[in-house]
C-alpha cells in the first residue's frame, strides 16, 4: 500500500485533448493538488494537455513509473494491464467501469485481469472506482473534479463508492475536518478493505479511519484488525437488507450483510458502527481531542434555553451534571457580585460581558479531576463582543489542550463565527448542543474499547453509546469446552455423516447431537405406533409431550404437531390420534413419520440458544427470549464466535430475558453459568463442524432458583462439507 500512496511518478492511460475526456480530470487534479512527482499522460491520439505531451502508448514512457492509472473502456483494460506488467509497473489503479457490477462479460474481464496480476506479480486498486489521494504529497487520482479542495488533516477514508466519498469530502471541508489519505476500492478485484485498513492503522499521518463498504470480503479479519487497533474505525455499511441488495449488487457487485450480525461484530471489534454520513461528521469532530474517560460533564452557556437543551442531551446519552467544586463555587460568587451567575451546572453566564470570568472558570475546571469533559456554548451577542469573545475562545481551547481536558464547542446565533473556529483556530465546532453531547459520548465509548467487558457496558442497544455501564456479571466457572473430542465428538461426527447436505436433521438426531455436545436435553423416546408411544410415556413418567416428526415438517407448532401436558395414557392415545390427523392434512402422501415422546418440563422461563454461519463473519451465536416470544419481542443478543466466558455472560445481560433470569425483585436467579456454558459449547460446535449452517434450540428452559437448563426442541441444518 505504501507504493500506491507514495509514488514518485505516475502514468495516466486514456488521456486525450477532448474536453469531455474523463482521464484528463486526473491530470487536472494532480496539478491542482500540487503533486511534485513526474506525470506522464498516455492516449492513442497523442497531443498535449496542461503543458504535458500525451504519449501515444504506454510503451513510449521514457522510464518505468511507480504507478499507472487506467481510465479506458473496460474491454481495453486487460491489454493495458498486460503492457504495464511487461514494463515492470507493479502498481495499477483502474477507474474504468463495466466489469462484474455490469454483467457476466464484465466478470470475465475481471478474471482475465486477475490472471495477469498473478502472472506479473502486480497489485491493483479498483476497477470502477476513483483511485486514491494523499494530502501529504498532493497525489490526487480521481477523474472527477474535487471541489472544494480538502483540508489537510488526520482523517483517512476507505470507500467502496467514489460518490459517497467525494460527497463526504466536501462536507468535511465545510465542517473543518481534514483529510490525510483517501482510497476508493470500487469492485475490490485485488486490494480490499482489510489490506487498506491494516496499512492505515500503522500510518503515522492517520488518526482516525472512515470505512464505507457495500459488502464485506472477510468480516472475521476485519474484526481481528479492529480489536488490535489503537485508532477509531468508523464503519459505515448500509447494504444490510432487501431494500439495498439490488442496488448494492449493480453498483459494486456487493452482497448483503446481516445488520444484526454487523452490530454484534462492531461491538466485539470495537468499531464505531455509524448509520449516516452526518453521524460520522459529528463523531469525527472529537478526533485529536483527549478521550472522555467518564460521564461527568460541565456545561458553560450564555443561554439558559441552550443549557436546558444540553441537559436533556446529557440525560439521553448518559452523562451526569455533577455539582461544581467548592473552589469553583467560591470563584463564581466572587466574580459575579451582581448575583447574575449561579453556581450550578450547567453554568448560565447570563449577561456577564467580562470574558476573563470564562477563562478563570475554565482554568478551575481543568484543575478538577472530577470533571471528565466540558461543553461550551459560544456566542457573542453584539459586534463589540466579537473580538474579546474570540480571544477568550482561543484561550479556552489552549487551556483545555494544555490540561488534556476534552472540550466540545457549539456556536450559537451568529453562525459566521463558525468560520473563525475552522479557519483561524483550526477547531471544528458543533451546530447544536445535542451533536456535541453525542460526540462526547462517542469519545467516551472509544476510551473504553480496550476490554470486551467495558466495550459491552458502554455500547448500548440500537447503536447508542449509553452510560452508566450495566453492573458487571459475577464471574462464571471456567468452561470445560475447547476442541470437541472424545466420545461426544465421535457421536456428533457420526450423526452429521448421515445428514444429506442442505437439509435439517430429523428431531431425534438433532436432540442426540445436542446431548452429545453436553447441553442438557429433556428425556425423550421415539415411537412409530400407539403401543410404542404408550410404553414410552410410562417409562418417562407423566405428564408428557408428543411431537410429530417428519422430514417435511419444519414448523411443528404451527401445524398442530406438538401436544403438551398429556397427563395419562388416555390423553396420550387421544393425542396420537390427533397427530395422525395432522399427518393426513399437512404431510405429503406416503411420507414416513414418527412421534417423539418427551418428558413435560414444568416451570422456568423459555429462552433461545442459536447459531448460524454468516457469509461475512463466519459462525455467529445467539441468545434471547424463546418460545412464542422469540419473533414478537425480538429480544436477542448476537456474538461472532469464538466466545469466551465474559462475552457469553455479557450476551445474557444484554437481553431483557437475561436480566430477568439474573433475578429481579424477590425472584431468585436462574443458572446463568449453565446458559453461558451452553453458548460456549455452541460456539465450539460451529467452529469444529463448519458444515453445520444453522442451530436453533428453542425453547430451552432455565429455572429461577434451580440449577441446570433443559433443551426441549432443536433444529439443525447441515450444509456441504468444506474441502
Amino acid at each position: 500500500m505504501e507504493k500506491f500512496f507514495y509514488p514518485q511518478s505516475v502514468a495516466v492511460v486514456g488521456v486525450s485533448e477532448n474536453p469531455a475526456n474523463l482521464a484528463r480530470g486526473i491530470i487536472s487534479n494532480l496539478r491542482e493538488f500540487g503533486y511534485q512527482g513526474k506525470i506522464y499522460p498516455v492516449g492513442p491520439r497523442g497531443g498535449n494537455i496542461y503543458g504535458f505531451p500525451i504519449l501515444s502508448h504506454i510503451k513510449d514512457l521514457p522510464e518505468s513509473v511507480d504507478l499507472a492509472v487506467i481510465l479506458t473502456p473496460a474491454r481495453y483494460v486487460p491489454q493495458v494491464v498486460a503492457d504495464c506488467g511487461r514494463l515492470g509497473i507493479s502498481q495499477v489503479v483502474v477507474e474504468s467501469a463495466g466489469f462484474s457490477e455490469l454483467n457476466e462479460a464484465g466478470r470475465a474481464l475481471e478474471e482475465e485481469i486477475r490472471g495477469l496480476l498473478k502472472k506479473y506479480r502486480m497489485r491493483l486498486v479498483g476497477p470502477n472506482g476513483l483511485g486514491l489521494m494523499n494530502m501529504e504529497t498532493g497525489l490526487s487520482l480521481p477523474f472527477a473534479e474535487v471541489r472544494p479542495l480538502p483540508r489537510k488533516g488526520r482523517i483517512s477514508i476507505i470507500s467502496q463508492s467514489g460518490g459517497v466519498a467525494t460527497h463526504l469530502l466536501a462536507w468535511m471541508h465545510q465542517e473543518g475536518l481534514g483529510l490525510n489519505k483517501f482510497l476508493s476500492l470500487g469492485n475490490k478485484l485485488d486490494v480490499a478493505e482489510n489490506e487498506a485498513l491494516a496499512y492505515l492503522l500503522t500510518d503515522p499521518g492517520t488518526e482516525a479511519i472512515y470505512l464505507y463498504l457495500e459488502g464485506l470480503r472477510d468480516g472475521r479479519e476485519l474484526m481481528s484488525l479492529a480489536k488490535k487497533a489503537t485508532k477509531p474505525i468508523f464503519l459505515h455499511l448500509v447494504n444490510v437488507g432487501p431494500e439495498t441488495a439490488a442496488i448494492g449488487q449493480s453498483h459494486t457487485a456487493s452482497l448483503t450483510t446481516d445488520e444484526r450480525v454487523l452490530e454484534a461484530a462492531c461491538r466485539q471489534g470495537g468499531m464505531v458502527r455509524i448509520k449516516s454520513q452526518g453521524e460520522f461528521l459529528v463523531g469525527a469532530k472529537m478526533v485529536g481531542q483527549p478521550p472522555v474517560k467518564g460521564s461527568r460533564l460541565v456545561v458553560l452557556s450564555r443561554s439558559g434555553g441552550e443549557a436546558l437543551v444540553a441537559a436533556y442531551a446529557c440525560r439521553r446519552w448518559g452523562f451526569k451534571l455533577p455539582p461544581l467544586s467548592k473552589e469553583l463555587v467560591v470563584l463564581i460568587q466572587e466574580r459575579a457580585r451582581a448575583g447574575v451567575i449561579k453556581p450550578t451546572n450547567p453554568i448560565d453566564f447570563g449577561d456577564i460581558f467580562d470574558f476573563t470570568v470564562y477563562s478563570e472558570v475554565m482554568a478551575a475546571l481543568c484543575r478538577d479531576s472530577e470533571v471528565d469533559a466540558v461543553l461550551f456554548h459560544y456566542g457573542p451577542v453584539a459586534d463589540f463582543e466579537v473580538e474579546p469573545a474570540r480571544q477568550m475562545a482561543r484561550h479556552l481551547i489552549e487551556q483545555a489542550r494544555t490540561a488534556q481536558k476534552p472540550l466540545a464547542i457549539t456556536v450559537l446565533c451568529d453562525l459566521k463565527e463558525e468560520e473563525f473556529f475552522r479557519e483561524t483556530l483550526g477547531t471544528p465546532v458543533f451546530h447544536f448542543p445535542e451533536e456535541a453531547v453525542q460526540a462526547l459520548a462517542l469519545s467516551r465509548y472509544l476510551a473504553a474499547r480496550g476490554e470486551v467487558q467495558e466495550l459491552e457496558k458502554s455500547f448500548g442497544r440500537g447503536g447508542q453509546w449509553v452510560w452508566p455501564p450495566a453492573p458487571s456479571p459475577k464471574p462464571s466457572p471456567p468452561t470445560p469446552y475447547g476442541v470437541i473430542e472424545g466420545p461426544g465428538a465421535e457421536k456428533i461426527s457420526a450423526i452429521l455423516d448421515q445428514a444429506p447436505p442442505g437439509e435439517f436433521l430429523p428431531l431425534p438426531q438433532a436432540l442426540s447431537l445436542i446431548a452429545a455436545l453436553g447441553i442438557p436435553v429433556a428425556d425423550w423416546q421415539t415411537a412409530s405406533s400407539l403401543p410404542e408411544a404408550l410404553a414410552a410415556a410410562q417409562r418417562l413418567g407423566f405428564p408428557v409431550v408428543l411431537k410429530l416428526v417428519a422430514p417435511s415438517l419444519l414448523h411443528k407448532t404451527e401445524a398442530g404437531g406438538v401436544l403438551l401436558d398429556l397427563k395419562d395414557a388416555a390423553a396420550v392415545a387421544s393425542g396420537f390420534a390427533k397427530l395422525a390427523t395432522v399427518v393426513q392434512k399437512h404431510l405429503p402422501a406416503g411420507e414416513s413419520w414418527q412421534v417423539l415422546v418427551m418428558s413435560q418440563a414444568t416451570g422456568g422461563r423459555e429462552v433461545l440458544l442459536g447459531a448460524k454461519q454468516d457469509p461475512a463473519f463466519g459462525p455467529v451465536i445467539a441468545f434471547g427470549a424463546g418460545g412464542v416470544d422469540t419473533e414478537v419481542l425480538e429480544d436477542v443478543a448476537l456474538r461472532v464466535a469464538p466466545l469466551n466466558t465474559p462475552e457469553a455472560r455479557a450476551m445474557l445481560a444484554e437481553t431483557r430475558i437475561g436480566r430477568i433470569l439474573a433475578g429481579i425483585r424477590s425472584q431468585p436467579p436462574a443458572d446463568l453459568a449453565a446458559l453461558s456454558v451452553a453458548l460456549l459449547a455452541l460456539s465450539q460446535l460451529m467452529l469444529n463442524f463448519p458444515h453445520i449452517t444453522e442451530v436453533d434450540l428453542n425453547p430451552v428452559r432455565a429455572f429461577p432458583g434451580q440449577p441446570g437448563i433443559l433443551t426441549l426442541d432443536a433444529r439443525i441444518r447441515v450444509g456441504e462439507r468444506q474441502a
